[in-house]
């Protein structure tokens, strides 16, 4: 609190948007600047910005009476780790009943089946998880900005969930590794069954009003995988999510990396709540190496533009966007780089999903329609020209030809200079909207 008095006091003289961390999304900025506007907690008193550098110091920032508050993370902090800094491994969460020997053995489909698991060794699997998650998941709550400080601020280890709650933003943060050490089997997923694990880097629930800019989502997976029950043991989950009704959300200049399955909009076909909810603008994302669900949506009005897709591992390239139940999405101006082993391979693939609007896509340089993999009907759905909605005038738009400089330029943590609570201007060739500096 003492560093948050003193930075306002240096600045005292000059007006709460030249401080980085109480800078808010912009008009026109997507489906978050809709309906009133984002701001997170700019408005946050000088008491109530945090300066956080370990586990303890950021869980008590983030709890305590609701209101405007600002967090500002420096260095990286482990949500895994105990109060001394000590990384929890599996057996800090671990039931004393459970061992996965006993787990493979009692539910082996060839004695178990495909019933559900249940029983003593499944209980201790689910206390096991319990125990995992009440740790490592991190609640953010409404009226919050929570922004890195410097190239190297992130979180690792855990989750940030944003649910029931609105008016948050999250920037400049490198995520990484929220690790499952407790998957679920699930055997009738696919013709073997298969593994599910937790915790998405960043997931909203119910959340409204939310802006992610400027962050570096990475997920390294285990080669070779452990095998269970005749399948890759899964320890992770996807990089953001939105579900549940989730609203008017931006996600602009993050950098998406190694996921096989990175951003889901909307949780199933059944959750007809969801109709008229789910509006997303993805832009300025770089997706590098992303497996597929960049994103893949159900319901939503979401708008997908001015993104980077670069593969260069062919073996693991399945899809970009998924055109999925009732979705409405439109697609401008998005770039593609592959490798020529996949570069005729369908970036659209559809999941139940009718229509959609593709508009200014290029691959590998050149202007083209974009693929798109036919659904379990064998129909594949049809590039319209309107598909009930339109977004609104958007004056971030770039050229196709300009999207994968800027996006490399820009995208990802540590591109902000938050450095102390002042603004450093970057070169004046870039865009003040594409480079996060300051805006008149």
């Amino acid at each position: 609190e003492g560093d948050a008095a003193n930075r306002m006091a240096e600045f005292g003289n000059r007006t709460i948007p030249d401080l980085v961390e109480r800078e808010v999304l912009p008009a026109g900025q997507g489906w978050a600047a809709s309906a009133g506007g984002t701001v997170g907690g700019a408005h946050a008193a000088p008491q109530r910005v945090f300066d956080v550098r370990r586990r303890s110091e950021l869980l008590a920032a983030l709890s305590g009476a609701p209101g405007p508050r600002i967090v500002r993370v420096h260095g990286r902090i482990d949500l895994a780790a105990d109060d001394s800094g000590r990384r929890l491994a599996a057996d800090a969460f671990r039931d004393p009943a459970f061992d996965w020997d006993s787990y493979e053995q009692a539910y082996a489909p060839a004695t178990w089946g495909r019933a559900a698991p249940a029983g003593p060794l499944e209980d201790a699997r689910r206390r096991s998880a319990q125990r995992q998650a009440s740790h490592i998941v991190l609640r953010v709550p409404s009226d919050t900005t929570l922004i890195g400080v410097g190239q190297d601020a992130g979180l690792t280890g855990g989750m940030l969930l944003l649910e029931r709650v609105q008016q948050v933003i999250v920037r400049n943060l490198h995520l990484s590794e929220a690790i499952d050490h407790f998957p679920a089997w699930q055997p009738t997923d696919g013709p073997r069954g298969d593994w599910n694990a937790e915790y998405d880097l960043l997931s909203l629930r119910e959340a409204r009003h939310v802006w992610v800019d400027h962050c570096t989502f990475e997920t390294v997976l285990p080669s070779p995988a452990v095998m269970r029950l005749g399948r890759p043991l899964v320890h992770h989950d996807g990089q953001l999510d939105i579900t549940r009704g989730s609203s008017f959300v931006t996600v602009s200049y993050n950098r998406f990396i190694g996921s096989d399955k990175a951003s889901l909009v909307g949780s199933g076909d059944g959750q007809v709540a969801d109709e008229g909810q789910l509006k997303v603008t993805f832009h300025h994302n770089l997706w590098l190496d992303v497996k597929e669900r960049a994103p893949r949506v159900r319901f939503g009005e979401v708008h997908v533009a001015n993104n980077l897709y670069r593969t260069t591992e062919p073996g693991r390239f399945g899809y970009s966007i998924g055109i999925g139940w009732r979705s409405r999405v439109v697609a401008d101006a998005n770039a593609w780089q592959l490798p020529p082993a996949i570069e005729a391979s369908p970036v659209l693939r559809a999941f139940g999903g009718q229509a959609f609007v593709a508009r200014q896509s290029i691959v590998n340089g050149l202007s083209r329609p974009l693929a798109v993999q036919a659904g379990a009907a064998g129909v594949p759905p049809e590039s319209v020209d309107d598909v009930g909605w339109r977004p609104e005038a958007a004056g971030w738009l770039d050229p196709v030809e300009d999207v994968a400089a800027q996006v490399l330029a820009q995208a990802g943590a540590g591109r902000l200079h938050v450095d102390g609570g002042r603004w450093r201007p970057l070169p004046e060739k870039a865009s003040p909207v594409a480079s996060g500096a300051r805006r008149p």
